[in-house]
């Protein structure tokens, strides 16, 4: 008797753009999924803002670095998260970054991808510009290129952008997270029921993903 398609697994991310370990968590997330021949998932993209307070221009990307891990962590802060990247086979180009954005806009834009199943490929794109680029992510004309890129409808997506009217809502979502208890990113969500929170080792994300295919 063949065994019961388990169907489609949801699984849901919050993370912030600009968190190198969301990036990982991703690639970790895909590499587990992909291990499963035949098994269709929904990743749905969550959004968290790490730091809220940085201005809508974004700032200096050293002068931010320098009030978030203090002059005399900086260097060390790096090299650890160049270091724990390098596992999953990324080379972060983190002196190549200038500016530290504001991730609101590019959350907007995964949002828009909702339902056209790009979303995963958008963050993975965004992850992709800043640390592998050192792209603004910040940036109107980076993110309309990065639509254009996975195929979106560049115009609409500009037109939504300029109208504002997915602003609100997405702030109102933001709060609703943070008010939730979510304080720290990445986390992770297999089918409503096995919860990750921050990276673990690859068997962990094994098992939370075989263990909501078998309770589904």
């Amino acid at each position: 008797m063949a065994e019961e398609d388990p169907g489609t697994i949801p699984i849901d991310i919050v993370g912030d753009v600009v968190c190198p370990y969301c990036f990982m968590g991703l690639r970790l997330v895909n590499a587990v999924v992909t291990s499963v021949p035949g098994l269709a998932v929904d990743i749905r993209w969550f959004p968290y803002q790490i730091d809220q307070d940085i201005p809508a221009g974004g700032m200096d990307r050293q002068e931010y670095l320098v009030k978030k891990f203090g002059a005399d962590k900086v260097e060390e802060t790096l090299a650890k998260m160049a270091s724990a990247a390098e596992e999953f086979g990324l080379a972060l180009a983190l002196d190549r970054i200038q500016r530290q954005p504001n991730t609101l806009d590019a959350h907007r834009l995964i949002r828009m991808a909702y339902g056209t199943g790009l979303q995963p490929q958008i963050a993975e794109r965004l992850f992709q510009a800043f640390f592998l680029q050192g792209q603004d992510i910040g940036d109107r004309g980076v993110l309309l290129g990065i639509a254009a890129k996975a195929r979106m409808d560049v115009g609409a997506v500009e037109a939504i952008f300029n109208a504002g009217q997915d602003v609100e809502p997405l702030i109102q979502e933001l709060a609703a997270i943070r008010g939730a208890g979510v304080d720290e990113v990445p986390r992770f969500t297999f089918a409503g029921k096995q919860d990750i929170v921050g990276l673990q080792p690859a068997d962990t994300f094994a098992d939370a993903l075989f263990n909501s295919i078998e309770e589904g």
